[in-house]
């Protein structure tokens, strides 16, 4: 047996090889402490290494590199014992070992030299494998760029250098991607996204990064004084694709959300900041960069404390149904209500309009639209008890119900869990701007009335086809919006003129309308000039809790 594994050396070298370390200069570190435990009694004058690794998919370019790995004395020594070893990834590491001035190395020295060039070749190849891991984990394998993962890593480095506040985080949603996938075999457009991530890559600095977060969604990190021009290439990419068949021209623009990185506490509030601007961006009607700011950083955080809170403040009711009457134009009499949902958060009574449009876009307000059925079941139910004659309630569904085929089904079932005749419910719903939405809802209303539920349209007049409503669809009622109702002297010959003409249509038509929003004797006064058959609005009641809308039910009338 040799002489180094005949002594302590070998187990101290050992050790201080295998030391964890974070990165390849820290690794060389620890390998020249290691060989300097074993060199003297090894005759090891010097000790390199040289490493070339191929480009690859994980790799952007070929990665070469040569490092003194233990120098001793400088006297001149003979020519070095040079071991190479192949790495996983096709890579290629050489390890030369130079013996003392005037000495050789034995047979059995020579094989020692060589288990000591293997541990020092394993501890390489590992932290090269752990690198290669950690690449794959970063980076998104199908376009070959980072991912989430590799961004957050390049966000943490440059926080830890206390560079992050040189930079914009920059969230981008490409416009029109699905027309690629329409238009080309899936593999072809995959490689159409490919060339956009790529053509993002290279317009950012070797300091910058820009990362595919999936789908057609991308977040960059870019120095402060590039981000405007970045934005502005982003918005304007133009690709051209050829395939076997054919040459494509893509054009393409974003959805962006923007943010400065200064006052950052951690580096996680990177993604924090820009996503939430880009939410705000996909919300608005602007086509322009939307930048965070703490305005806006509170109303997304309303908003999902709102949707947080939703599903524990139905359980424990939280919310109230308030009644509006509808007072028929020629008596005055209450002819029904419409119902309006509250939210008594704490001491607080929210209003609809702080959270009915965070959940639509959420999707719960289905379930709370149900809820609101449900109330209005019930107090339809007192009054049978009280003896208070039924009237009509109107209930507001929104547009998000069209995609549930069971929707009239469950209607039915929770009117006829309270034993309500059919006809004292109405359904509420919004005029629609998209001709497939028609189908959908003529079918929808039409299910209704066949079981005796009558339908009105809310916003009559605000949306964009609502001629065509009413010619695809069977609505009993209209609901005129209250831009509509004439507040000032002379605005009334023009409304008049509107009123009139859309009631005798309406009344051509077999459908009634109603106008809300009214405020004023005036207003009453032109409405019933015009032939509107039933008012709603505050000229006779704001929406009433509903034991003071019950006191109401029974004087009757206004």
């Amino acid at each position: 047996m040799g002489k180094l594994f005949s002594s302590d050396n070998m187990e101290d070298f050992l050790e201080i090889l295998h030391k964890p370390v974070r990165s390849r200069e820290e690794l060389v570190v620890c390998v020249r402490d290691a060989l300097s435990c074993v060199a003297s009694e090894m005759q090891i004058g010097r000790v390199t290494v040289n490493m070339s690794v191929p480009q690859s998919q994980l790799r952007a370019q070929i990665d070469n590199f040569t490092y003194t790995l233990y120098e001793g004395n400088r006297e001149k020594r003979y020519e070095p014992i040079a071991l190479s070893y192949r790495t996983g990834d096709g890579g290629t590491v050489i390890i030369n070992f130079f013996a003392n001035a005037g000495y050789t190395w034995s047979p059995e020295e020579f094989r020692e030299i060589r288990i000591i060039g293997r541990q020092v070749f394993a501890v390489f190849s590992q932290m090269m494998m752990g690198n290669l891991l950690t690449r794959a984990m970063q980076t998104d394998l199908a376009m070959g760029v980072p991912n989430l993962a590799g961004f957050m890593a390049f966000a943490g480095q440059l926080f830890e250098q206390g560079k992050l506040e040189e930079y914009h985080a920059v969230y981008l949603n490409i416009h029109n991607f699905k027309y690629v996938n329409k238009v080309l075999p899936h593999m072809q457009a995959d490689e159409v996204m490919k060339i956009y991530a790529h053509m993002l890559t290279r317009v950012l600095g070797a300091d910058e990064m820009a990362a595919r977060l999936g789908g057609d969604n991308f977040v960059a990190l870019v120095r402060q004084e590039n981000a405007e021009k970045f934005i502005r290439f982003i918005n304007n990419v133009d690709i051209t694709y050829q395939n076997e068949e054919d040459i494509k021209k893509f054009s393409f623009s974003a959805t962006v959300g923007a943010s400065a990185l200064i006052g950052l506490k951690k580096p996680d509030e990177v993604m924090m900041r820009c996503s939430i601007a880009y939410q705000v961006a996909r919300q608005s009607e602007s086509t322009g960069v939307v930048y965070f700011n703490d305005e806006i950083y509170r109303a997304v955080m309303q908003q999902k404390e709102i949707i947080a809170r939703f599903h524990k403040a139905i359980q424990k009711k939280e919310f109230l149904v308030y009644y509006q009457p509808k007072v028929t134009t020629l008596d005055k009499k209450i002819c029904g209500a419409e119902a309006l949902i509250r939210w008594k958060a704490g001491e607080k009574l929210l209003p609809p309009v702080e959270f009915v449009p965070i959940l639509e876009k959420e999707g719960s307000i289905c379930k709370l639209d149900f809820y609101v059925l449900d109330g209005v079941c019930a107090l339809l139910g007192r009054c049978k008890q009280e003896g208070l004659p039924y009237v009509k309630i109107s209930v507001n569904f929104s547009r998000k119900h069209v995609e549930n085929p069971n929707l009239v089904k469950e209607i039915i079932e929770t009117i006829d869990r309270h034993q309500v005749p059919h006809e004292f419910i109405e359904i509420e719903l919004t005029e629609s701007e998209d001709f497939r939405d028609y189908i959908v809802m003529s079918k929808l209303i039409d299910e209704l009335r066949a079981a005796n539920i009558s339908t009105s349209i809310d916003d009559f007049g605000t949306g964009y086809s609502s001629l065509n409503m009413l010619k695809m669809t069977n609505v009993d009622l209209l609901k005129i919006d209250k831009s509509f109702v004439p507040f000032e002297e002379e605005e009334r010959k023009k409304d008049i003129i509107m009123f009139e003409n859309i009631a005798r249509l309406a009344k051509e038509l077999g459908i009634k309308i109603i106008a809300e929003g009214v405020e004023t004797e005036q207003q009453y006064e032109y409405l019933a000039e015009a032939g509107c058959d039933m008012i709603q609005g505050h000229f006779f009641d704001k929406a009433l809790p509903e034991e003071e809308f019950l006191e109401r039910m029974r004087i009757g009338h206004y």
